[in-house]
């Protein structure tokens, strides 16, 4: 079950640094934020901006080549992009339960193929308009199924 919390309009990446400045004292470690939207919708810039509030002081880049990043400032932050996994076999040899149960607050991107297998976590969905996008953040977990 997903509840949405909270909606955002943002026309300008002043506004969703913004957004993601007043988000960052929301995440906590060992949450997991999963982040759904078309390519060049904010996603990576979202998690640079968070980063940055959380005085990161490497260079956050997108993973989509190395699957996995990991940052240190006050808190400490994984970074998956699960743009080029095409089927829940590859996942195995990825190695994310090691970063999803951690201490660390782990933001995925193109995170499909592992929502169903989360017990609790946080989504932002990026959906642009535009030169605008509408962010909205939802928490939730996946649905139980009864037999």
């Amino acid at each position: 079950m997903i509840k949405e919390i909270q909606n955002w309009r943002s026309c300008s990446p002043q506004e969703t640094a913004a957004i993601a400045g007043q988000l960052s004292g929301q995440f906590k470690p060992g949450d997991v934020v999963l982040l759904e939207g078309d390519l060049g919708s904010g996603k990576t810039f979202f998690v640079q901006a968070i980063c940055r509030a959380w005085a990161i002081g490497d260079a956050v880049t997108s993973p989509t080549f190395t699957l996995m990043h990991h940052y240190n400032g006050r808190y400490s932050v994984n970074h998956l992009d699960l743009y080029r996994i095409n089927a829940a076999e590859e996942l195995e040899n990825l190695g994310w339960e090691e970063a999803v149960f951690s201490e660390a607050v782990t933001f995925i991107e193109w995170p499909q193929l592992l929502e169903t297998q989360l017990e609790h976590y946080y989504k932002m969905t990026f959906i642009t308009d535009g030169d605008c996008r509408s962010i909205t953040l939802h928490k939730g977990a996946p649905d139980v199924v009864s037999a």
